[in-house]
């Protein structure tokens, strides 16, 4: 079990495969006290929808990385890190609001300043690039028992994909119009068809009072 640092686990770096014709993709991170730990809390975090086959966490303090202006500004900076295979990962675009770094190959470097400058020839007009070693990688097993009981459960999960979030967000004109909105303050919106309260009506209530 890994020691805290301060009040926090270690944070560990996330990368998801969502299928085997796309790579691995850093997805977010986690905190965790050892590798299994990590696994099963990116599972749980990041794996809410059915497209994973195979998880992949490492370290954060693993990865080594450097971005266009870190290089322009410092061109004779170093990186850490003995010979061996790196796997590297580049981010290509300021779209996406997350990590989104994919691992696009592996290099066989002498140490990370040598795995950096093949990372960086092997995808030059990448917006930033990260090298990390494959020993420090954890990942999930590729048997088919493994794939079945860590990702196959998410498949049933379909009420958390977009396509079936119609009735949350409608319009308050849409549901004035079909007779959904509440009189009182105290009773319940139907969404959809279901759940549907009597309504007080407001006009029958004034007749009583009037007859009274």
């Amino acid at each position: 079990m890994t020691v805290k640092t301060g009040d926090q686990w270690p944070r560990w770096e996330v990368f998801k495969k969502d299928n085997d014709r796309r790579p691995y993709q850093a997805v977010g991170s986690v905190h965790a006290g050892d590798p299994q730990h990590a696994l099963i809390t990116a599972r749980n975090i990041f794996v809410r929808r059915p497209a994973a086959v195979s998880l992949w966490v490492v370290r954060e303090d693993d990865i080594l990385a450097a971005t266009q202006e870190e290089v322009r500004n410092n061109p004779e900076k170093t990186w850490p890190g003995g010979a061996g295979v790196y796997h590297v990962g580049v981010k290509l675009s300021h779209k996406r609001s997350m990590t989104f770094v994919d691992l696009i190959g592996t290099v066989d470097a002498t140490d990370g300043t040598d795995a950096m400058r093949q990372a960086r020839a092997m995808q030059p007009e990448a917006l930033a690039w990260w090298v990390i070693p494959d020993s420090a990688f954890a990942r999930t097993d590729d048997d088919e028992g493994t794939v079945e009981s860590w990702f196959a459960p998410a498949v049933e999960k379909t009420y958390k994909q977009q396509q079936y979030y119609g009735t949350i967000g409608r319009h308050v004109g849409e549901l004035k119009r079909a007779g959904l909105m509440p009189r009182q303050v105290n009773e319940t919106p139907a969404i959809g068809a279901k759940h549907e309260r009597p309504r007080l009506h407001v006009e029958e209530k004034e007749t009583e009072k009037v007859q009274a």
